[in-house]
């Protein structure tokens, strides 16, 4: 079953009407947009399609399928199997993982205890992100020449494929296809690296954080290769742990077209982890590089193991 009918399997209410739309709409989908009182939307690189019985219109028109704040709850209890609390520290992170497959993006009032959030209530918005597997969309990286064992960050923007190329390029390095295979540990913190095979030689850990996740892996799956996606400004310790671990990182980063010019990057790049840093274009050309830069403070494998 294609991702966009695995998740619109998720959502009852409207199950049918999604998985009838056509396939000219469903393919270059990225995400199924839910919002209070507003037509449901499907959108992509084409733009949005809103959902009416039987099909879905361009512009907001007569007749098209809108939710009710009650249908949206029902909706949020519903991804969460009935049992929110089971999904806490996901909402605080302001996401629901669905399915194993996908994560649905949550909006509502922010429940504060100090400067941390606690939880979401009235929840107005649900945002379905749509996983894609495309299969060589990371050759270039490797005829390129870039060493993966040497670490490489992916920067790009929301909806530019850095998941998607970080999936192919870890079932590459697993299925030896430009090389002998190497063992690779994922750390798949919000379950969409997983979303489709990854090969023989991947072993995936699933809503692990960062930092516990880089340690399990090294002491305990024995790979040659890291990798994860979306580090973060709290990540930061736990990649220079892992630079220092003897085994390549690939990991992705939020960036518009410059990632030098945004701070987390700078720490990243500073961290001696990533031999290579790779800009993607944008998510007007999912998974196409903009440019691949060697990074000359990077720490050679050789040197890593044993700090």
């Amino acid at each position: 079953m294609k991702a966009f009918d695995r998740i619109a399997s998720h959502i009852p209410l409207y199950r049918d009407d999604l998985l009838a739309l056509s396939d000219r709409i469903k393919a270059p989908a990225q995400d199924l947009r839910f919002k209070d009182g507003q037509p449901i939307s499907v959108c992509g690189r084409e733009g949005a399609f809103f959902l009416k019985r039987g099909g879905a219109d361009r512009a907001p028109s007569p007749g098209l399928l809108s939710v009710s704040a009650a249908e949206l709850q029902e909706l949020f209890f519903h991804i969460c199997g009935q049992s929110v609390f089971s999904h806490e520290e996901e909402i605080r992170e302001g996401y629901v993982q669905v399915d194993g497959l996908c994560r649905a993006g949550v909006c509502g009032t922010a429940v504060l205890e100090g400067s941390r959030v606690k939880a979401l209530r009235d929840i107005t918005s649900i945002v379905f992100r749509i996983p894609r597997d495309s299969p060589g969309c990371g050759d270039r990286l490797f005829l390129s020449g870039v060493n993966f064992r040497d670490g490489a960050l992916i920067a790009g923007e929301p909806g530019s494929g850095k998941t998607t190329i970080l999936r192919d390029i870890a079932r590459s390095l697993s299925m030896g296809r430009f090389g002998p295979g190497r063992r690779v540990a994922v750390l798949d913190s919000r379950g969409e690296l997983s979303a489709f095979d990854l090969g023989p030689l991947a072993d995936v850990l699933k809503n692990c954080p960062k930092a516990a996740g880089f340690e399990m892996a090294v002491r305990s799956l024995s790979p040659e290769i890291l990798l994860c996606d979306e580090l973060a400004p709290g990540d930061i310790d736990a990649v220079k742990s892992a630079a220092r671990a003897g085994v390549g990182l690939i990991a992705t980063v939020h960036s518009g077209k410059n990632p030098r010019g945004r701070y987390i990057c700078q720490e990243l790049l500073s961290t001696g982890a990533f031999g290579t840093l790779v800009t993607l274009r944008g998510r007007e050309s999912p998974c196409e590089t903009a440019a691949v830069e060697s990074i000359g403070n990077a720490l050679p494998v050789e040197s890593r193991a044993g700090e």
